[in-house]
């Protein structure tokens, strides 16, 4: 059984002057070495949450922005189109109403020609008549 004398309160005593003395040497220091590595963590997540809040809304702001350019690149290509079907048919105006007057000029031309050339015609054709009857009587 236990005996209880005087040796039970010196290893009492002897124990709490250890536990006293590690707390002093070692756990003390190896709490605030805890303390501190987690006050670093605390201010690391801190840090990579504020940083994820950064990339969240850069990327946020890059899509709205991508969107942006691409509403005003449709709208540019849109109002590019229609300029262009404008100016397509301005030209085609133009070359249809030269097309026209190349054609009206030549109509005319040939018509003069044509003109001249039966005058010429009706001019032999008594020629050739009178020529034609000669040989007919004489004939």
């Amino acid at each position: 059984m236990l005996e209880l004398n005087i040796t039970l309160f010196f290893q009492l005593a002897n124990f709490f002057i250890a536990i006293f003395i590690l707390n002093l040497i070692l756990i003390r220091p190896i709490r605030d070495i805890i303390k501190q590595r987690n006050g670093v963590i605390d201010k690391m997540t801190g840090e990579a949450d504020t940083f994820e809040q950064q990339a969240a809304s850069r990327l946020a702001n890059y899509e709205t922005e991508l969107v942006r350019a691409r509403q005003n690149a449709g709208n540019t290509r849109n109002l590019g189109r229609k300029t262009g079907v404008l100016e397509q048919q301005n030209i085609v105006g133009v070359a249809q109403q030269n097309a026209r007057a190349i054609v009206d000029d030549a109509r005319g031309a040939v018509r003069n020609e044509a003109e001249s050339t039966l005058k010429t015609l009706r001019k032999q054709v008594a020629g050739l008549s009178a020529g034609l009857a000669d040989r007919l009587i004489k004939g």
